[in-house]
């Protein structure tokens, strides 16, 4: 996880093998989709405000936090769905 300008947190997707089919641009959407599909049901579950924005042209998914989020809640958040995905 990293930082955007504006202190919010980007994930950025890769493969664990660059040449395995898995590091294509199609598979690399499909996972960042799908890990922007769950930030958001998990997100409107715990009732939070901050937004999701998946980027597939560029493999990140974003997470803005508004001037009131707790944006170590949020990284908590994130690193749980990421380990309950199997993508740490």
């Amino acid at each position: 996880m990293r930082r955007t300008p504006a202190a919010s947190i980007r994930i950025v997707v890769r493969a664990r093998n660059p040449k395995d089919s898995a590091g294509s641009y199609r598979q690399l959407s499909v996972c960042v989709y799908s890990l922007a599909a769950e930030m958001e049901r998990r997100s409107d579950e715990l009732g939070a405000r901050w937004v999701v924005s998946p980027e597939v042209f560029n493999a990140k998914t974003i997470l803005e936090f508004t001037d009131n989020d707790d944006e170590q809640a949020g990284g908590r958040f994130i690193a749980k769905v990421l380990v309950d995905m199997g993508l740490t």
